[in-house]
This record gives structure tokens, C-alpha cells and sequence, in this order.
């Protein structure tokens, strides 16, 4: 009997079992979804973590990101391996929670001066850090959260599901959305 495609990816679970959802929890996407909902985005951006400074993999991903035409806000530190590959991000001075404070503002518009951002991909987080900030978005604002790390995070509103035990399948994703854009 032949698998699926559909059926390739392992399940999503949280990483944190006693963190329960009161509304809705992510939904788990393929590669070809994250594709058609930056597409389709009017304002999209690639925020970074702190994790790109342990993993090359990341940076690679990120620069490849903002070389397809997806701007970049650096934070935890990871505005430094970007730098040195010539990325220009947007911000590099605010930590993820002012990031996020700044995002949660409706007024706010964004470091580019284009307004605020319609779908925010979010791509080497310590996963309870950002796990706090996408349930702020979740709650109180209109912005698509999609996370692209290895962990699924409940409360974006779209995310990558569980991939800590195949970080191949992890990269092998990521390359698959930067092929569709």
C-alpha cells in the first residue's frame, strides 16, 4: 500500500503538554501552504531568533528568505551572521517582545514605513519564548503568524509540526518553501 504524501509528516504536538489552548490551536502546514500564504501576502516578513547563531542551516535559510524578496527583523542577536552575508535587515536593536508590542499596534507602521505587516514568519525562536509572543498576536491582532521552526507552536496561526526528530525533514521543508516562492 502507498503512502500518501499527506501522511510524510509526523503529527503535531505540543512541546509543552500543560500549555492548553482556550480557542484555537495552530494549524499544521505543509511547505506548499506557507508558499501560497506569503504569496498572497500584501506586506510579509521573516522575524530571526537567537538559535541562528548555533545553527548555519538557519542563517542559510534566512538569507536565502530576504533573497527572495521577504525583508528580515533581526532579533536575539541574529542580525550578526546576516550582516556578514550582506542582509540589511530592518531592525536590529528590539528584542521579540517589542517586536511584537510594536505589531500588536494597529497605527503602527512597521520599520519600513509601509504600515504593519499582514503574515509574519518567525525562524529560530527558543520555542517557549515565542510561544508567549504568538499567543499575544493570536489574541489581539489580525497579523497570520506562521512559525517555520522545528517545534509546533499551538498558538500561531499556522506552523510547521513537530520535527525535532528529523531535522533533515526540517531543512528538506524549509528548502521546499523557499523553491515556491
Amino acid at each position: 500500500m502507498a503512502v500518501k504524501k499527506e501522511e510524510k509528516y509526523p503529527v503535531a504536538r505540543r512541546y509543552q503538554v500543560a500549555d492548553i489552548q482556550v480557542s484555537r490551536d495552530a494549524t499544521p502546514v505543509k511547505p506548499s501552504v506557507v508558499v501560497n500564504l506569503v504569496k498572497k501576502a500584501k506586506h510579509p516578513v521573516l522575524v530571526t531568533g537567537g538559535k541562528l547563531l548555533k545553527e548555519e542551516k538557519l542563517v542559510e535559510y534566512a538569507v536565502k528568505f530576504y533573497e527572495k524578496g521577504i525583508p528580515i527583523i533581526a532579533t536575539g542577536g541574529s542580525s550578526k551572521p546576516l550582516i556578514e552575508r550582506g542582509v540589511k535587515p530592518q531592525s536590529i536593536v528590539f528584542p521579540l517582545h517589542y517586536v511584537t508590542q510594536f505589531m500588536l499596534d494597529e497605527e503602527w507602521q512597521g520599520f519600513d514605513g509601509k504600515g504593519n505587516y499582514d503574515v509574519v514568519l518567525y525562524l529560530g525562536f527558543l520555542p517557549y519564548y515565542l510561544s508567549r509572543m504568538l499567543s499575544a498576536l493570536k489574541h489581539f491582532s489580525k497579523i497570520t503568524t506562521i512559525s517555520l521552526d522545528e517545534f509546533y507552536q499551538p498558538h500561531a496561526k499556522f506552523s510547521f509540526t513537530n520535527l525535532t526528530a528529523n531535522k533533515e525533514m526540517h531543512y528538506q521543508m524549509l528548502e521546499e518553501v523557499l523553491n515556491g516562492l
